[in-house]
């Protein structure tokens, strides 16, 4: 099987959370007015569909059927709308990415062309936020229709700066430098690290959400980006002093801070850490 994935934009104004929502809550945070503003995203949608290759042509699918089938049953209706009142699934409901993903996942499902099966539906709200329907996730794999026994992720994006020094004392002086090169200077070097945070879980009938972005954003900046931004991982880190603070470590690093403090029946999924632009590590656990 090969994957194809195809992206998209459009334009959409929503609101987070509308009064129907609110009347059903026990949340104060959703009484505020601003939680009933109508506001808009560019979004930016990646539909992947996976098929075998056709001898006679070369390739898994028309990417031009694929583009009208999504152009159609998807950007056309939520292009320039405001999604709670021109989307009749939408009234009344809660317009997060993960529920937008959701719909579209339903949408696009039984309509593309044969020869294909869609695997993953993801919708980008903002660089720091995007949700993402898998079709062959744990809870969706039953019949697998999007509604049905639902499990969805949630990215969010941080940033931090701090130092490091790759060195082991395992290893003799010209090891080390053999090994690690200009990453091994004593004084250490610095990076600006893009941290991407996955959650997975149920939808939360109320926000529509795996897990509301600023609760997140709280457990993240008090047990990673607080503690670590501007900081010398070698010399400012307690975790760090008997451990190398390669990125791989500090990624582990991260995960066992997290995943005991994501509230059920969220679940933390995968911890990745953009280095630079060419190195990049992923963590997701023993399992």
């Amino acid at each position: 099987m090969i994957s194809m994935t195809r992206r998209l934009v459009f334009s959409a104004g929503k609101i987070d959370c509308p009064l129907e929502v609110i009347s059903d809550s026990s949340n104060a945070a959703f009484e505020s007015p601003e939680a009933q503003q109508p506001y808009g995203h560019n979004y930016t949608l990646d539909v992947s569909v996976a098929g075998e290759i056709d001898p006679r042509t070369g390739v898994v699918v028309n990417i031009k059927d694929i583009d009208r089938i999504v152009r159609e049953l998807v950007i056309d209706r939520l292009d320039r709308k405001l999604i709670n009142k021109h989307i009749p699934e939408f009234a009344g409901r809660a317009a997060t990415s993960e529920t937008l993903a959701v719909w579209i996942a339903s949408a696009l499902q039984e309509n593309l062309p044969r020869e294909v099966g869609l695997t993953a539906v993801r919708v980008e709200e903002t660089p720091l936020l995007a949700a993402e329907w898998l079709a062959d996730s744990e809870m969706n794999e039953k019949d697998n229709k999007p509604e049905n026994g639902l499990e969805m992720r949630s990215t969010q994006v941080y940033e931090f700066a701090a130092s490091h020094r790759l060195h082991s004392p395992h290893l003799s002086e010209e090891e080390n430098r053999e090994l690690f090169g200009k990453c091994n200077y004593p004084n250490g070097h610095g990076h600006n690290y893009i941290l991407e945070v996955t959650v997975a879980g149920p939808l939360d009938g109320r926000t529509g959400r795996v897990i509301r972005p600023e609760v997140l954003d709280e457990i993240v900046n008090r047990e990673v980006i607080d503690r670590y931004d501007h900081r010398h991982f070698n010399y400012d880190i307690p975790e760090f002093r008997d451990l190398i603070p390669s990125t791989e470590v500090v990624t582990k690093m991260i995960w066992e801070r997290l995943v005991g403090e994501i509230p059920p029946p969220a679940r933390l999924a995968s911890v990745l850490i953009r280095e630079t632009a060419r190195n990049i590590f992923e963590y997701r656990g023993e399992a």
